[in-house]
């Protein structure tokens, strides 16, 4: 299934895939794009980003607020002690993971921004910029995937351009083909 074709049927569970990496990696970039290539489509993306800081006021360039720009249905920013839907505080601890699916309803596509250590199937996200270059797909078998803006050893992963979308993309729609 192309992400340019109809979006999966509603499942009880939609699609999750993460976007891993050290800072300055792309995580954020990618994100964004894949986001506003996917609701061009016509899905229904939701953004789950995790931070090991405290939440920040908005100020137009936050990363929840970059997701909801580029067209997510909702952005949701957990940190260690707080988190927030579309920019409002929720009362409750910040919640699990797996949780999100239940929280947000109806939707085609979670995609999450960091979470290095979750037990879902990430995309690992690779930048020449990045002062740590260590991969992290060798350690995790959760990566399915490279994305890179140079030449990087994949292993026998998949290894896309950073900057292909389109392909990306693809590839994350034939992964919710298979879990719908």
């Amino acid at each position: 299934m192309s992400a340019d074709r109809t979006p999966p049927a509603t499942s009880p569970s939609p699609y999750m895939i993460g976007i891993a990496g050290w800072k300055n990696s792309g995580k954020t970039t990618l994100v964004e794009r894949l986001v506003a290539h996917f609701t061009r489509s016509g899905w229904r993306v939701v953004t789950v980003k995790h931070t090991h800081h405290q939440l920040r006021p908005h100020d137009g360039a936050t990363d929840g607020e970059r997701h909801s720009r580029a067209g997510a249905i909702a952005s949701i920013v957990i940190a260690p002690d707080a988190w927030e839907i579309d920019g409002a505080h929720q009362p409750s601890p910040p919640p699990q993971l797996t949780e999100i699916p239940r929280i947000i309803g109806d939707t085609d596509l979670i995609i999450a921004e960091g979470f290095k250590s979750a037990p879902i199937a990430k995309i690992e996200a690779r930048r020449t910029a990045s002062k740590t270059r260590d991969p992290l797909a060798p350690s995790d078998r959760n990566i399915i995937a490279i994305a890179a803006d140079h030449a990087t050893d994949a292993g026998n992963l998949p290894l896309f351009d950073l900057d292909d979308v389109a392909a990306i993309a693809a590839f994350i729609a034939a992964g919710a083909a298979k879990n719908g």
